[in-house]
């Protein structure tokens, strides 16, 4: 039994001979009892006739009795015993048998028992001492078995769990100076299994500065403190990747002597990167949250201006006769209406800009006259201040580019914008060319002023939100989201922004835009003054559930002569249009009952307003382009922003008269 060359199953076989040998029996078995099922782990028979792993009921076997006795128990003549009766003897006809049960702990794990057809000698104490010791080194084999594949059991699982949760563990043995890592750990390192670590060279897996200095320091408080530790660090793998890890770490010692360092080490950096980003996340929040309150109180403040300015100068008007007066205090107020109209836009652009809804809405434009028109807008406000504007506007004449002029106008006009505000005395210069490489623009947009410039460290918040002076004590008003926007719009238009400036002499923004090539298109400055046609003819009507709006726009269309119908809903509208036929509708959008869009949709399918026969113009404060494919969509044949611009009216006169060919 002590020759470690032999296996558990070969030391077995060779116990089960030499017990036949022993006893001079023919049967040897060694069982498994749980419950009343007895199951033959290891037979030896004269044939080989019974297989390993048949089962019998144990009431049919000897070994009942063994087991109720409790310890070694002999028969040599079981036919004149008092278990003549018994199955198993019915059965088989076994005359001789010993058996003792097998034990692990105070457990009966099964039985030993060895057994003839042939009647044998009384069995001798001898006899009984040896079942004794076979039972007793089985037990003690099993258990150890049993132990060793719940271990094996156990480390697998292990593994199995430091796979999963990619932890591994490791320990230093501090008395012969040897590191061990587990597998986990091995892979976490992104070494080889065979991977045997050092005590010199373990460190350098750290990477260098807080993260090695961090475990070193905890080491040194282990071995002279007994201080554990916990510790996020990084570590640079054998494959060169930097990875977060979280160790564990604590001492053993023999008296006073550290003796072990042991502990865990797991792979975090999935955490680790969530957990920043969850931080920026957070950080982005509160950065939302404070630009929304500041914007809050910026637009409050701001807005209350150039409303003083319309409603102070609308409320003088009721008793102002001097007609210069009146006609003086109508342009303030316009003047201030714009003002009001210019902060919302910036508002709106913020949040789409902040949301990620903004959208270029490209067209073929005339690049140089977008330019021009802005010029003759700003010229009016130089001259009633001490700045000059010079323009040099190098765009050729008849240079067509395909993009949004819109925003281009609205980048430009910040920028002006800007640089007068800014400036007191000397002048603010405009530069405008187009370089053309193979078809491909690249416009240059360069705003130069002589005005109280600003410092570097100003210069890097420039482009913030609410950002819109110098200093607190030269504050000149105004939202500061002009510059943010249109470093916006350059970027989402694909183009670069620089800004150079210095104190007391002035500040150039350089802009560099790719742009495509356009297709001509035909321009009519004048659209009612190409034809020839008398507005008054024109049945319109103004759907509008406002009754402010439909005031408005009854006003505006009189001044082309034309006296509307009036719609309170889409529902409305189409009993009206049932009614009597109109040559022009203009259709808000939102509304109750029934919306503007549902409305068209309905004049258009039930062929009530064909599209030959009405001109549809949306007229809505909604103004997305999202908002303007669905007015598309339903039918409708133009689309106006609310507030509305007189000329835009005209347009769309024009436009309807053009397509009825409404003539004299």
């Amino acid at each position: 039994m002590s020759n470690q060359s032999l296996s558990f199953d070969e030391k077995i076989n060779q116990l089960l001979a030499f017990g036949l040998n022993v006893f001079n029996l023919d049967v040897a078995i060694i069982s498994k009892v749980e419950g009343k099922c007895y199951t033959v782990l290891h037979a030896i028979t004269p044939d080989n006739s019974l297989e390993i792993g048949t089962q019998f009921d144990l009431e049919g076997t000897y070994c009942v009795h063994t087991l109720v006795a409790g310890s070694a128990l002999a028969f040599h003549n079981v036919s004149q015993s008092v278990i003549a009766n018994h199955p198993c003897y019915a059965n088989f006809q076994l005359e001789s048998y010993i058996g003792a049960p097998i034990k692990i702990g105070d457990d009966i794990f099964g039985t030993v028992n060895f057994s003839s057809l042939n009647q044998s000698p009384i069995f001798t104490d001898e006899a009984y001492d040896y079942i004794e010791l076979f039972a007793q080194w089985l037990g003690a084999e099993f258990a150890r078995a049993i132990t060793k594949e719940q271990l094996i059991k156990n480390s697998n699982d292990l593994l199995k769990l430091e796979s999963v949760a990619n932890i591994g563990t490791w320990e230093v043995d501090l008395t012969n100076n040897k590191i061990y890592w587990s597998q986990q750990t091995k892979r976490i390192h992104q070494v080889d299994e065979d991977y045997n670590p050092e005590m010199d060279s373990a460190i350098d897996f750290y990477k260098e500065g807080a993260s090695r200095d961090n475990i070193n320091k905890a080491v040194e408080n282990a071995v002279h403190h007994g201080e554990k530790w916990h510790l996020e660090l990084e570590i640079i793998t054998a494959k060169k990747q930097t990875i977060w890890v979280s160790t564990f770490g604590e001492a053993q010692f023999n008296g006073d002597h550290c003796t072990r360092l042991f502990g865990t080490f797991q792979d975090i950096t999935e955490a680790v990167t969530l957990r920043e980003a969850l931080k920026k996340k957070k950080a982005e929040a509160e950065r939302l949250l404070d630009d929304r309150s500041m914007l809050f109180a910026k637009i409050s403040h701001e807005l209350r201006t150039p409303l003083n300015g319309i409603t102070g100068m609308l409320t003088t008007l009721i008793d102002e006769h001097s007609e210069e007066k009146r006609t003086e205090k109508i342009r303030v107020a316009l003047r201030s209406a714009d003002i009001l109209l210019s902060i919302i836009n910036e508002v709106l652009d913020f949040s789409k800009i902040n949301h990620g809804e903004l959208k270029l809405e490209p067209t073929n434009v005339l690049l140089k006259t977008t330019f021009t028109d802005l010029v003759s807008l700003y010229t009016p406000l130089f001259k009633s201040s001490n700045v000059e504007l010079e323009v040099t506007n190098e765009i050729s004449d008849n240079c067509w580019a395909y993009c949004d002029n819109t925003r281009l106008s609205q980048i430009t006009s910040n920028l002006l914008s800007n640089a007068l505000k800014f400036t007191e005395y000397g002048c603010v210069t405009l530069h405008t060319s187009v370089l053309n490489n193979n078809n491909k623009l690249t416009l240059n947009i360069e705003v130069t002023d002589t005005g109280r410039g600003m410092t570097s460290q100003f210069l890097q918040s420039l482009f913030s939100p609410f950002t819109q002076e110098v200093d607190a004590k030269n504050s000149k008003g105004g939202t500061g989201l002009g510059l943010a926007i249109v470093k916006e719009l350059v970027e989402y238009m694909g183009g670069k922004i620089k800004v150079s400036s210095k104190v007391n002499q002035g500040t150039t923004f350089s802009l560099n835009i790719p742009i495509e090539l356009g297709k001509e298109q035909k321009v009519e400055l004048n659209p009612l003054s190409k034809i020839n046609i008398n507005a008054c003819e024109l049945a319109v009507l103004v759907v509008d559930d406002n009754d402010i709006n439909r005031l408005v726009l009854d006003a505006s269309l009189n001044k082309f002569n034309i006296k509307p119908d009036f719609a309170v809903d889409g529902q409305d509208a189409i009993f009206k249009c049932e009614q009597k036929h109109y040559d022009l509708i203009f259709m808000d959008c939102i509304m109750p009952i029934l919306d503007g869009f549902e409305a068209t949709k309905q004049l258009r399918s039930k062929n009530i307003c064909t599209p030959d026969s009405t001109y549809i113009v949306a007229l809505t404060a909604n103004t997305s382009s999202q908002d303007k494919l669905a007015c598309k969509q339903v039918g409708m044949d133009m689309f106006i922003s609310k507030p509305f611009k007189m000329h835009s009216l005209e347009i769309a006169i024009a436009s309807a008269a053009k397509r009825l060919k409404f003539k004299h």
